[in-house]
C-alpha cells in the first residue's frame, strides 16, 4: 500500500508536538478504555503529552535517538510510531537492541494498513542506523494491539509488573529478533 493510500507518512519535527500530544491522548483513551482506570483516562494532558514529544524530538539525530513517525490524513495526525535504541536492559542482553517505542493508530483508521505502514517505517528505520532485533512492551490486556504484532510476527519474549498510581498492570515484550525478516512482512 502506497502512502498515498493511507495519507502522509513522515518523520515528526519539534511543530508537531502539540497535535502528537493531542492524538497521544485521543488513542490512549482509545486504546486503554476498559484497561486503564477511567480516572487515569481521563487526567491525561494534552499539554504534558506534548511537553514529552517536544522534548523527546529534542534530542539530536544519532544512532539511539528516538524518531518519531505521524501518519496523516488531510493534514490530521491519525496515527504516529517511534523508535530508537532499546531502553530495556533485560531485552538488550537478549539480543533487541533496537526498540519501538510507540505505534498507535485512531480507531477509525485501523484495518488500512496504517500500523503495517508504521511498522516498516520504523523497522527499516532502525536496520538503517545498525540495529539487528527489536521489542516493544505491551499491556497484556491490549488484545487488540497484541494481535496485531502477532500478525507481524512478534514473539512474546518478556513479563514485567508495572505500577501507576497504586494499579498494578501486567505487560508482555514482543520481539523481532531479525528486523530484516520483519522488513519482508510488512507492507513496504
Amino acid at each position: 500500500m502506497a502512502d498515498s493510500d493511507v495519507g502522509q507518512i513522515r518523520v515528526a519535527t519539534l511543530d508537531d508536538a502539540r497535535g502528537l500530544g493531542s492524538m497521544h491522548v485521543a488513542s490512549w483513551r482509545e486504546a486503554y478504555a476498559g484497561i486503564l482506570p477511567d480516572e487515569m483516562l481521563s487526567s491525561l494532558s494534552v499539554d504534558a503529552r506534548a511537553a514529552m514529544w517536544d522534548q523527546i524530538m529534542r534530542e539530536p539525530t544519532s544512532v539511539g535517538s528516538t524518531i518519531v513517525y505521524l501518519a496523516e490524513r488531510e493534514g490530521t495526525i491519525i496515527g504516529f510510531a517511534s523508535c530508537g535504541a532499546q531502553r530495556t536492559e533485560n531485552l538488550m542482553d537478549q539480543g533487541y537492541d533496537g526498540e519501538f517505542g510507540a505505534i498507535y493508530v485512531l480507531r477509525a483508521f485501523q484495518g488500512q494498513g496504517i500500523g503495517a505502514r508504521l511498522l516498516g517505517k520504523m523497522s527499516l528505520d532502525l536496520v538503517g542506523r545498525g540495529f539487528r532485533g527489536a521489542a516493544l512492551w505491551v499491556l497484556r490486556e491490549n488484545l487488540r494491539a497484541r494481535r496485531f504484532y502477532e500478525y507481524h510476527g512478534g514473539q512474546i519474549i518478556a513479563e514485567r509488573e508495572d505500577i501507576r498510581d497504586a494499579v498494578v498492570f501486567v505487560e508482555l515484550a514482543y520481539g523481532w529478533s531479525d528486523l530484516e525478516k520483519l522488513n519482508q512482512l510488512v507492507v513496504q
